[in-house]
């Protein structure tokens, strides 16, 4: 089979590698897979791989090819692909948080080969069986912006009627617009430039706010000024820039929470009153359960989680993705595709 590799520090290439056995696992058949901001921190060596060469992709989604005698799906089975293999019996999987699972065997395209080949070998309980109406491409994307969506919405405890601040319209950002619409809150988009700015809007933001020349430094006041001077209750950052973070506490309400989700090589630093007047919350999160991924699915078989695709790419053009997400010319989501 094919797969799109690192194959040294900060180079990929296209590789065979031998088909998966199956075994005791579930052989999946790739249809689509989609291409993150993640790919680009392991290619400049922000995260380093396991060993060369390392399959990447972390989204996936396609139809089963083998399955064990006895398992619970069957060849031609659509599934979308869960990518951490948590261990199952730590306190945080059996209560239903295995994103924070303590033992881990590994996580698709962070430690263990991912989504970008031809085929995936992966235990019975990662698949996730998609309805009819649920594309391949939507199914990769929800597997890792949908149910990233649906797990701060949940983590933050969003309510209805309450504002919210996404900041950052890529395809998380997208999916977080729309996860914070179905809870019932008020969405608040930034971008930065107008064009992302259509796409919050279509995505549900009932206001955008559009980066100028002064960048952040003007955010908190534009937020006051859009919730008549209150602050939001919620900032979700996606973009993991000083600036970027700073404006999101300063722009928060009293008991308002700073979700934290992007991330760079940046760091922020504050003075603890300007948490503690306030009561401010700072939440980080970590991919997402198996359960968010259900849900996301869900959502976008209702038609009230959609995904914003730009390009499909065939496997061989993987670096054609990675040069236009780097380039920030991406609309949404690249998404690799097999006929």
């Amino acid at each position: 089979m094919k797969a799109v590799a690192l194959d040294a520090p900060n180079s990929f290439a296209v590789i065979d590698l031998p088909d998966p056995s199956g075994g005791s696992e579930v052989v999946v058949e790739v249809r689509a897979a989609g291409v993150c901001g993640t790919e680009l921190h392991f290619l400049d060596g922000m995260i380093p791989p396991p060993s060369y060469p390392f399959v990447l992709g972390h989204e996936g989604a396609g139809v089963v090819k083998w399955a064990p005698e006895g398992s619970g799906v069957s060849v031609g089975d659509r599934v979308a692909i869960y990518n951490l293999i948590a261990c199952g019996t730590c306190h945080w999987c059996r209560t239903g948080r295995e994103e924070v699972c303590t033992n881990p065997v590994g996580q698709l395209g962070f430690n263990l080969d991912g989504t970008f080949r031809d085929l995936v070998q992966i235990p019975e309980a990662n698949l996730v069986p998609l309805p009819d109406n649920v594309t391949f491409e939507d199914a990769a994307l929800l597997s890792c912006s949908g149910m990233t969506a649906v797990h701060v919405t949940r983590l933050a405890n969003v309510r209805l009627g309450e504002t919210a601040v996404v900041d950052g319209i890529g395809g998380v950002g997208l999916m977080v617009i729309q996860a914070c619409v179905a809870a019932g809150a008020r969405v608040i988009g930034i971008a930065d430039r107008e064009s992302k700015a259509e796409l919050a809007r279509h995505a549900g933001a009932d206001d955008v706010i559009v980066l100028g020349e002064s960048g952040y430094e003007a955010v908190a006041d534009e937020i006051r000024a859009r919730t008549g001077g209150a602050g939001s209750h919620y900032y979700f950052e996606l973009v993991g820039t000083t600036a970027s973070m700073l404006a999101g506490v300063r722009g928060l309400t009293r008991h308002g929470g700073l979700v934290s989700i992007g991330y760079t090589s940046e760091s922020i630093e504050l003075h603890p009153i300007e948490l503690i007047l306030s009561e401010t919350r700072i939440l980080s999160s970590v991919a997402a359960s198996r359960d968010d991924l259900v849900t996301a699915i869900a959502l976008n078989s209702q038609g009230k989680m959609r995904s914003t695709i730009d390009t499909r790419y065939p496997l061989a053009e993987a670096g054609v993705a990675f040069d236009r997400l780097r380039a920030r010319s991406v609309l949404g989501r690249n998404v690799l595709t097999w006929a």
